[in-house]
């Protein structure tokens, strides 16, 4: 079946986002229009009646969460939460797409090189500190635990999101799990409804037939008899005539 004029325009969309996003997302201010214009395409696309198939939906909201999730990383306030969010950003083993993997890619190399000049300009401010005070020493160091207790409470603030995330992503699914089962059961007893009262219907069918049949038989006997008691009267009174003669 060919793709439908939604679908097409769709993979064009997402061919284009995913082109931008691999240029530079920080300069393409429209990107995150056209990312929200994507997945309005995708809900509509989901809901025609001759949509594509599951794995092609599967694929197309995989793509377009990729690139939200891109959206969301760059939207994100510290260098250190802009690495672990692209970390976890990694696409899906299934997804064989190059340009996602490519996009990736670079934006981890991004935000990881962001994140280093952004240590070595704390670590060159330091020694400036340093050169300017005698007693500076201790403060680097205190400086220096400061940075890594805000960077430990960063990736167990990332974790604890994590682990949220992952809570609720299982709290749905166990709750879809169950709509599911509910809703299988209530096919299933349909379905043996349906089957029930078809041989129901198919007995009394059978029965109506019979009784149609016997009912027809009693009328030929009733009709046999009247046309035996006709010709019999018609017989006996031949002869009473034939006697007064």
């Amino acid at each position: 079946m060919a793709p439908s004029r939604l679908e097409v325009n769709l993979r064009r969309l997402l061919v284009q986002c995913e082109l931008r996003a691999k240029e530079d997302i920080q300069t393409d201010w429209r990107l995150d229009k056209y990312i929200g214009t994507l997945d309005e395409m995708l809900r509509n696309l989901q809901r025609m009646p001759s949509k594509p198939a599951k794995e092609t939906l599967s694929e197309y909201g995989r793509r377009v969460d990729f690139l939200k999730g891109l959206i969301h990383t760059q939207n994100l306030s510290t260098p250190e939460e802009k690495v672990v969010a692209a970390q976890l950003l990694q696409p899906e083993p299934p997804s064989s797409d190059v340009i996602t993997k490519e996009i990736h890619q670079k934006t981890t190399s991004k935000y990881a090189e962001e994140l280093r000049d952004e240590l070595l300009s704390s670590g060159s401010d330091g020694s400036k500190s340093l050169r300017q005070r005698k007693s500076s020493k201790p403060s680097s160091g205190e400086d220096l635990d400061a940075l890594l207790r805000h960077h430990h409470a960063v990736q167990e603030k990332i974790a604890e999101d994590m682990l949220s995330l992952a809570r609720n992503l299982k709290e749905q699914s166990h709750l879809a799990s169950t709509i599911i089962k509910r809703d299988t059961e209530v096919v299933e007893q349909s379905g043996s409804l349906t089957d029930a009262n078809f041989e129901r219907l198919k007995l009394e069918s059978a029965r109506l037939e019979e009784h149609t049949k016997r009912a027809w038989r009693c009328w030929m006997w009733v009709m046999i008899a009247v046309v035996v008691i006709i010709f019999v009267n018609m017989v006996v009174f031949m002869k009473v005539m034939k006697k007064k003669k």
